[in-house]
């Protein structure tokens, strides 16, 4: 969700940065509004799509040790107190109360104008249905209900012109753009970008009814009576009114002849959604076959699917060791509240790629307990500093690792106690006497199966390698495996915590 906000709010900055800079002090007053409207439109759809990476694209290949080789020991976290206020819990409360806060305001608004409806009396003028009702001021429109101040007759010579005005806002159907982006703050309150679109679409909303306004009537005519109108909002945010507080902008954008928007201002801008939308939505790395480019004749070859690796020969390190990799996490990782009292712990695996740089990618977990304590075993791990790179004869390549973190509840203390008590502690792991429960068959030079836990869950990332050979695989999400054997050779299947499992061919 984090993720989403952020792309979502540097999307919509961009977008709104980019009105800002070239259509503003435009004319164009459809463009204007529809460039917003599609703007947050795209801020919040393009985050969600994600597809193959088309821009700066790897093609070295990510090199898999078996997980008996480069599996990192475990981290032991017990319980311990956040001594920030600033917890997660805390921000989401604040977020969810201002965002009532605005929803609340949001429907006040709308059950108003639904209650001044049923006690307004109806009047017809020419085509149109008016609204008058006693003890508001001026008028303003919501969807096709126009609203009249019954203090407005239609002797006097402003009757016919508000109308207009008014009816030019129904016809375009502006309602429709207060109400999403009304309900656009209720959710995006946070962002100042939320603001300043709220304002300037109602400004948009005026100049377009003022424009259709003036195929009726002289400017001079059209400005007398805006002037001499009584200029008082209803404080309606659902309402769009001819009596509005923009009166200076409004007269002098009345005076000024619109111009075409020129053709570079919206080649830049359609440039920029363009590469806003390559950048955050064509973010995903492309599953497929990589080769080994260090292997003689590209003989060792491994496939994202799992059915082949190559051994690498100098695995990644961590500035100052393992120990030190140990120490960070003991000092950055926290037992989330919610885990704590809900008595949840556990063992995370944190899957990652060493990048040829030494740079962390791809960081996820691959078998976790909760969302909550897989979210902080994520983080924990994305902001660790750059590792020494594996390196292949002699050159660095890419390596994925998994680093296992055991949440673990102080023993013999209530839930209320671990809340507040317990220590982060780093120890290696040690083997249970129970082993891997495996369900295998070898048939035409294939071996394919299962492999489940100790208490018969299925286990992904267990390591399985044709004994006597290089050749191997990882076990997928759901614990399934399929590897090749050029001959009818034994099966060796290890994973960290647990006995090693060997299968013979019968």
């Amino acid at each position: 969700m984090s993720n989403y906000l952020t792309e979502f709010s540097i999307i919509h900055i961009a977008l709104v940065l980019g009105y800002w800079f070239f259509l503003r002090k435009e004319r164009q007053y459809a463009k204007m509004r529809f460039y917003l409207l599609a703007s947050t439109l795209l801020a919040l759809i393009i985050p969600l799509i994600k597809l193959p990476k088309l821009l700066f694209q790897s093609n070295d290949p990510i090199h898999t040790m078996p997980l008996e080789t480069i599996q990192l020991d475990a981290m032991t976290v017990t319980t311990k107190a956040d001594a920030s206020i600033w917890n997660p819990d805390l921000l989401i409360w604040i977020y969810v109360t201002i965002s009532v806060f605005f929803l609340i305001k949001f429907l006040n608004s709308l059950f108003y104008l639904i209650y001044l409806e049923r006690r307004s009396s109806c009047e017809k003028f020419n085509d149109l249905y008016v609204l008058k009702v006693a003890n508001i001021k001026g008028s303003f429109t919501f969807f096709n209900w126009i609203f009249l101040s019954d203090e407005i007759d239609k002797s006097q010579e402003d009757y016919e012109v508000i109308l207009k005005h008014e009816k030019a806002h129904a016809s375009l159907g502006h309602t429709y753009d207060l109400m999403f982006f009304e309900l656009f703050k209720v959710c995006f309150w946070w962002l100042p970008t939320t603001w300043f679109i709220n304002k300037e679409i109602r400004k948009i909303h005026e100049y377009q009814a003022d424009a259709c306004a003036l195929k009726s009537y002289g400017i001079d005519q059209y400005s007398s009576i805006l002037i001499s109108s009584t200029l008082r909002t209803n404080g309606l945010s659902l309402a769009s009114s001819f009596h509005d507080g923009l009166i200076l902008k409004r007269l002098i954008a009345m005076k000024q002849q619109a111009k075409n928007v020129s053709p570079w201002k919206l080649g830049t801008l359609g440039a920029l959604g363009v590469i806003l939308f390559v950048v955050f939505a064509c973010s995903e790395e492309q599953d497929g076959k990589t080769k080994d480019i260090f292997s003689q004749s590209n003989a060792d070859e491994y496939k994202m699917d799992g059915e082949v690796y190559t051994v690498v020969e100098e695995l990644p390190q961590y500035p100052g060791g393992l120990d030190a990799l140990y120490d960070y996490v003991a000092s950055e990782i926290k037992y989330p509240e919610e885990a704590r009292t809900g008595g949840i712990e556990g063992r995370v695996y944190v899957q990652f790629v060493v990048e040829k740089d030494g740079s962390l990618s791809d960081v996820k977990v691959i078998k976790g307990i909760d969302a909550d304590c897989d979210s902080e075993a994520t983080r924990v791990v994305q902001n660790a500093s750059k590792f020494k790179p594996g390196s292949q004869r002699g050159k660095a390549v890419r390596v994925r690792m998994t680093l296992p973190i055991v949440f673990k509840l102080n023993e013999g203390k209530s839930n209320a106690d671990n809340s507040a008590q317990g220590i982060i502690v780093v120890e290696e792991v040690q083997l249970k006497k129970d082993r891997l429960k495996v369900d295998a068959q070898y048939s035409d030079g294939q071996w394919s199966g299962t492999v489940y836990d100790d208490e018969g869950k299925e286990l992904p990332g267990a390591n399985i390698v044709v004994t006597g050979t290089t050749t191997g695989t990882v076990s997928d999400l759901d614990g399934t495996f399929k590897v090749k054997a050029d001959g009818p050779n034994d099966l060796h299947i290890s994973f960290v915590g647990y006995e090693n499992v060997r299968l013979e061919v019968k």
